[in-house]
């Protein structure tokens, strides 16, 4: 049982990076990735209480990419100290903080200063985190009337974020020695064979058709999607701890022959 998708504190989990592997290991799985977004810090934490507890992982990070629908594409058993990959991860880190700073203003602007309310100690701050902000300062009464009244795309406070291209992602993770999967392509407001191909063409390696609140139709969708593109199927739960009860670590695994054989490549491709 493989779960190649969960968050931690180093972007917006609830967990520490320790604290979700010894999730993963006390639910049985036997391969694991963490991956924070645009962030691996948590990574080494994270690789030295698998081995630990006897749990093989792999590196991550969820990055978000320039694309004409949201787009985020999961980087797996990347060599996290390569020079090109760390650029490309320093680099969307910056046009998060750029995002970040000009939220804030927009924020103040609109009389909902909430300074002293997100945890700096993140290494990614995300909209979550903002969201979480709101919530407790008042101006919102949950996280999803924070996305949708004042931080998401219709929201008072929206504030576009510049993003590298899908093949800059790709690129980066490839030559680190990664694979790159599209992550909940269920949540992608576009045509779904179009863009698979699009992005198979591109260069990524499978699909997470396997997801926490995925239907039986659009699993079955995105499967058949991924062996129409020749990609692997794989399986993430998108745990956050917390903030997502409902997204649990291994939750979303079930043995077929598609998950097995992704199974068999990453062990051959990694040599676990």
């Amino acid at each position: 049982m493989f779960d190649l998708h969960s968050h931690s504190t180093c972007s917006d989990g609830s967990e520490c990076p320790a604290a979700v592997v010894d999730i993963a290991a006390a639910k049985g799985l036997d391969l694991f990735a963490l991956t924070d977004h645009d962030s691996v810090a948590g990574v080494p934490e994270a690789l030295k209480r698998a081995q630990a507890v006897g749990l093989p992982m792999l590196s991550g990070a969820e990055m978000e990419a320039s694309f004409y629908a949201t787009l985020h594409l999961l980087c797996i058993g990347m060599d996290i100290t390569d020079p090109g990959f760390a650029a490309m991860v320093a680099r969307q880190r910056e046009f998060r903080l750029e995002r970040n700073a000009k939220l804030e203003a927009k924020l103040d602007s609109l009389g909902m200063n909430i300074s002293g309310l997100i945890d700096e100690e993140s290494d990614c701050v995300t909209r979550a985190h903002y969201a979480r902000a709101l919530v407790l300062a008042g101006f919102a009464k949950d996280m999803n009337d924070a996305y949708d009244r004042i931080l998401g795309r219709s929201g008072m406070a929206y504030i576009q974020q510049e993003r590298l291209s899908p093949k800059q992602v790709i690129s980066a993770a490839r030559d680190a020695g990664g694979i790159v999967v599209l992550a909940h392509p269920m949540q992608m407001h576009c045509a779904a064979a179009p863009m698979i191909r699009e992005l198979a063409e591109l260069g990524i390696w499978g699909v997470e058709a396997h997801y926490y609140n995925a239907t039986i139709g659009q699993t079955r969708q995105f499967t058949a999607l991924a062996r129409a593109n020749d990609l692997f199927v794989t399986c993430g739960s998108d745990f956050h701890g917390e903030d997502r009860p409902a997204a649990v670590i291994g939750g979303c695994y079930i043995e077929n022959d598609e998950l097995k054989r992704t199974r068999d490549e990453l062990n051959r491709r990694f040599d676990i």
